[in-house]
């Protein structure tokens, strides 16, 4: 994650902000999601104090909210909470939405024939939405578990695929839409 916490007419502590970076760590977890960047901008306005947060996320959502209040902390607190308040509605409404329902349609009978009792079942995982990383990023998701890993890569913005190779090495397929 890419973090950044300044300050227009004012000094930022150290203080606030390793307690702002990990904040937004902590809400990129709960909401099991990879921040790209978080930027964070604490200005002085006569006697407020104005936080704004932007936040970019893997799966390519992006998050604004402002506040001003007579406390920093109390401005990012709140700040933080309105960007939480978002993502809950943005997760609401993509777990309401049916935009991506897969119908499996019954098999031809002389297909259902072949298939012998023990053969293997398909099984549909419905992706709604990819993570947008870069390839590295994407390889280090791999581990026992996971052996295959779909992204939309960040450079160029296409479906790409990583994987675990039978050799151990890290395979990467980089799909390119023919026009």
């Amino acid at each position: 994650m890419s973090f950044s916490f300044s300050g227009r007419h004012m000094e930022i502590g150290e203080s606030l902000t390793s307690k702002a970076k990990e904040a937004c760590e902590a809400l990129a977890n709960k909401y099991g999601v990879e921040f790209i960047s978080a930027n964070v901008v604490m200005k002085k306005d006569g006697y407020l104090f104005c936080c704004d947060i932007s936040v970019k996320t893997s799966c390519g959502n992006s998050y604004y909210a402002s506040n001003e209040a007579d406390d920093p902390k109390i401005s990012f607190d709140v700040t933080l909470q309105k960007i939480d308040q978002q993502m809950q509605k943005k997760k609401k409404s993509e777990r309401c939405s049916c935009k991506c329902r897969l119908e499996i349609n019954n098999f031809d009978n002389s297909l259902d024939e072949q298939l012998e009792e023990n053969s293997a079942i398909i099984i549909a995982e419905i992706l709604e939405d990819l993570p947008l990383l870069s390839v590295s990023d994407a390889a280090k998701r791999l581990n026992e578990k996971t052996k295959v890993f779909v992204f939309e890569n960040i450079s160029n913005n296409a479906v790409n695929v990583v994987y675990i190779r039978p050799d151990e090495n890290i395979g990467w397929i980089d799909y390119k839409v023919k026009r």
